[in-house]
């Protein structure tokens, strides 16, 4: 499911914090300048009990492992500082920011804290990068280059808050990244040698762009514990169902982080008859499992998930979608499902799901035969992990979320620089969630991400663009098809049920000129291609009165945002923002 196009995006954000479980690699807080080696972390899974990341792993199942790994390590980082006494007292500066710290983060925001400051990047020769601090209030950083091609990045840090606070760092290039906590006034120096085996695209980054500078909100104990409260958000990842514990969290998640608010529901299944049903028709899910929960959130929908119904020829309406194999689904790829054993599979796995017929004048548009041959030609590939994050990111900086209360540390460019390269290292699953899409918008083959910015230097292309390059619906991927290797378009769950228009002639009226491969959960229902006259079934009005739509599954009310209120129009989608908390956009997205 397009849900899991989260997953990659929980690397992406944590790739700071992932860092840390190399621990025969830690030297109390700081660690020198390293890249992943990932025999040394599947020998500490090992060691915890934990089945360790395997190449063959399906993406949805290394992420379960990975997650598993981070909240064990984290724990364990968390009690060691307990016992070393590196105290929560000891880094605040008096008691009252003690406690508005706790009161805001403990209790209301305690997920993602772990998201750094991005001071960008620390270039050789350049002027001085200068930041106020968490403890120290005069910091800055100078980057100087070697005759022997490595480059010294100098931290000075003066003016200390209190005597017992630190700054704690994360430093890094394409090639490696250094964790720094900092408790002392004056200057560190931190030195990266290029590996023996480097290439040269990862020594031209380091002694070009130098060094990209982070810096956390707090020490390693605290940011401990919100890596360990925020995996406990995807524990539902690993499970049938979603149990109640699980869903209060991330209910609480999306109405703190996303304004979110989903209620309790009485009446928890409003079945409708097939015949209530008809080819086109949306349906919309979210499952409260931390992934989806966190895909609303970078989106600025209050779904993660997506289905279009079709009757067949054979008189039979299936619910048809891209999704993968999880702990919860047996089929991966492009698929279709009888209605009822469709809604029976939804139950078990804990959906909340909701229903919106298509508008008279868009079903009449529809060509049956033409969606047909356009799932029958794309059946059985393999979810759209390829392009998965790009269709989201359409802007240089405003797609990317940021952490609460403030919103003032944001995913960055900079931090996928930095992230991707490692994380890969760990999951090897996870080149290909950039690889085929950057490679395709540079046009350019088979480079790797140190190769690709190089690429874009040499073409004049700022490089933090790329992401938000136009996803073209013409470009075919290396992919799978049933398991075998194919080449075939690469589509998440939302960008399959745009295609199953687009194909069926839905968009006609704007001549066809549309980017599926732009469209997220929001940008499908928010299209006025929905019934607006619509009189939802009494058995809807009576489970949930102030729903615009018919809820037909789940234990939590899901209410569409922006339903039903913009108007297709041509290279739709392409360039707009979608920012946390109250995701504004111009009048033309």
């Amino acid at each position: 499911m397009e849900k899991i196009c989260s997953v990659f995006l929980f690397c992406v954000l944590s790739a700071c914090v992932i860092s840390l479980s190399i621990p025969n690699e830690r030297k109390g807080y700081s660690v020198d300048p390293f890249t992943f080696n990932s025999d040394d972390v599947s020998k500490w899974m090992v060691s915890r009990g934990l089945e360790p990341i395997s190449e063959s792993d399906r993406p949805s199942k290394a992420f379960v492992k990975a997650i598993q790994a981070l909240k064990t390590y984290a724990s364990e980082i968390v009690a060691e500082s307990k016992k070393t006494k590196v105290s929560e007292d000891q880094m605040l500066v008096d008691q009252s920011a003690k406690d508005n710290r706790k009161k805001s983060q403990e209790n209301d925001y305690p997920f993602w804290q772990f998201m750094p400051y991005d001071f960008g990047m620390v270039r050789p020769g350049a002027a001085p990068v200068t930041w106020t601090g968490m403890c120290f209030r005069n910091s800055s950083a100078i980057s100087i280059l070697n005759s022997d091609g490595s480059v010294d990045l100098e931290l000075t840090l003066e003016n200390p808050k209190d005597l017992l606070c630190s700054d704690f760092f994360l430093i890094g290039s394409v090639e490696q990244f250094s964790l720094q906590e900092v408790f002392t006034s004056g200057k560190k120096l931190i030195k990266f040698t290029p590996a023996a085996d480097a290439r040269a695209a990862q020594k031209w980054d380091l002694q070009t762009n130098g060094l990209r500078v982070f810096m956390f909100e707090h020490g390693v104990a605290d940011v401990m514990a919100s890596v360990t409260a925020t995996a406990e958000l995807f524990e539902p990842l690993a499970s049938k169902g979603v149990l109640n514990l699980a869903a209060e969290k991330n209910i609480k998640f999306l109405k703190n982080y996303a304004n979110i608010d989903m209620k309790k529901r009485t009446t928890t299944d409003v079945i409708l008859d097939k015949s209530q049903i008809q080819s086109g028709d949306f349906f919309g899910i979210i499952r409260l499992d931390g992934l989806d929960p966190m895909l609303a959130w970078a989106m600025g929908s209050t779904t993660g998930h997506t289905t279009v119904a079709l009757w067949g020829e054979d008189g039979e309406l299936y619910i048809c979608e891209s999704t993968a194999t999880t702990s919860y689904w047996d089929v991966n790829g492009i698929q279709k499902t009888p209605y009822t054993e469709w809604l029976k599979k939804a139950k078990e796995a804990g959906f909340n799901v909701v229903h919106i017929p298509l508008a008279p004048e868009y079903r009449a548009k529809m060509n049956l035969t033409a969606a047909w041959e356009f799932f029958n030609n794309t059946e059985g590939i393999d979810y759209g992990y390829d392009n998965m994050l790009w269709g989201w990111v359409d802007t240089l900086k405003d797609n990317y979320p940021c952490a609460p209360p403030n919103y003032d540390r944001c995913l960055s460019w900079n931090v996928i620089v930095v992230a991707f390269p490692q994380v890969e290292k760990i999951v090897k699953q996870f080149t290909s969630f950039y690889f085929q899409a950057w490679n395709f918008r540079l046009g350019t083959s088979n480079l790797p991400m140190a190769e690709l910015l190089y690429e874009a230097h040499q073409q004049n292309i700022v490089p933090d663009s790329i992401p938000a390059m136009v996803e073209d619906d013409t470009w075919m991927y290396n992919t799978t098809r049933n398991g075998v290797a194919a080449v075939g378009p690469s589509m998440v769950c939302c960008v399959f049920v745009c295609h199953i228009w687009k194909a069926s002639g839905v968009f006609s009226g704007i001549d066809n000129v549309v980017n599926c491969g732009e469209l997220t959960n929001w940008d499908d229902y928010a299209l006025t291609l929905f019934d607006k006259n619509y009189v939802r079934p009494q058995a809807c009005v009576d489970a949930d009165p102030d729903n615009q739509v018919c809820q037909l599954l789940g234990e939590y009310s899901v209410n569409l945002n922006n339903y039903n209120s913009k108007d297709p129009y041509q290279h739709m989608a392409e360039k707009c923002p979608s920012l946390a908390p109250n995701y504004n956009k111009p009048s033309n997205c």
